[in-house]
């Protein structure tokens, strides 16, 4: 299971709106938490005429480099004058998605913090966002937002449970956090159309978070949708009508993929929703652990 243990947050930086909104998020989460904060910009040789470097011309990886180090350490010294916090400022080329892992791993970060857009609209349009392949490949919990989740704290977080083997590993991770911000916690049992029999067992499994919220003394309430074609539209709307400002996810919650889908669960939800997602990576089950319901998947 996961913990919220932010001793480490990476930003990555590529100075579009949405990751400076992440800088917003990240500086808030690590001012709170008293966690250290790094600043990455990635330098993409194939997008280098980007705004960053305009009127384009010719220049090696190393001037690249240096330009973006003095727009970062800049960035860091704004952060430090109007926030009192210090970051360190990182630079590498590559990958931007590689690097961004990459970089984690190697600090052993405790939390990613970055908007969905950047580096080459266009490609992400094409390939899937950097975003979404940080969020499936990154080693720690990352939060994601798109230019819409505005910054004012968390104190609503929703907290979907479906009947996936996994969906439970977020549950103490998001309490945590939650007790942390003094936020009050939206339980959201999700079932699909074709899984009326699990309701019986989904109504024990919201009941038994809800008690340990209670023993954390997390405010929560529960509601369970059911009858479901989309699980990922119906957790957007449920957040837009209940004026959420963060939601906690697996970040492969869509691994079983049935016919309720539209597109992956997480996918969807990172490029719909009008507040941050943060998205957690499940731990490896045995084989028997096949169903929230089966009582093996642990909280």
């Amino acid at each position: 299971m996961r913990h919220f243990t932010p001793e480490k947050i990476l930003i990555p930086v590529d100075f579009s709106d949405t990751s400076l909104l992440a800088i917003k998020h990240g500086v808030f989460i690590a001012r709170f938490t008293k966690a250290e904060l790094f600043l990455l910009h990635v330098v993409n040789l194939h997008y280098e005429a980007q705004d960053l470097f305009l009127p384009y011309v010719q220049i090696d990886q190393s001037e690249i480099e240096n330009k973006a180090m003095t727009k970062l350490e800049s960035l860091a010294d704004e952060l430090q004058k109007e926030y009192g916090i210090s970051s360190n400022c990182i630079i590498r080329t590559g990958s931007p998605s590689f690097e961004i892992v990459h970089v984690a791993e190697e600090l052993n970060i405790s939390l990613i913090v970055m908007g969905t857009h950047g580096y080459a609209p266009l490609q992400e349009f094409i390939i899937g966002s950097v975003a979404l392949k940080v969020l499936t490949k990154s080693p720690c919990p990352t939060m994601a937002m798109n230019s819409e989740a505005d910054h004012k704290g968390y104190s609503k977080i929703v907290l979907p449970i479906d009947t996936s083997a996994h969906t439970r590993q977020k549950v103490n991770y998001a309490i945590e956090f939650a007790k942390h911000f003094n936020a009050s916690l939206c339980i959201l049992g999700l079932l699909g159309s074709d899984e009326t029999n699990e309701k019986p067992g989904m109504e024990l499994i919201l009941s038994q978070v809800k008690v340990l919220a209670a023993e954390s003394s997390v405010s929560c309430t529960v509601n369970l949708l059911e009858q479901l074609k989309n699980r990922a539209t119906a957790t957007v709307e449920y957040i837009k009508h209940h004026a959420a400002d963060l939601i906690i996810i697996m970040s492969d919650q869509d691994a079983e993929l049935t016919g309720l889908f539209l597109g992956p669960y997480a996918q969807q939800i990172i490029h719909a929703s009008t507040v941050p997602v943060l998205a957690i990576k499940p731990i490896d089950l045995s084989v028997n652990d096949v169903s929230i319901l089966g009582g093996t998947s642990g909280l």
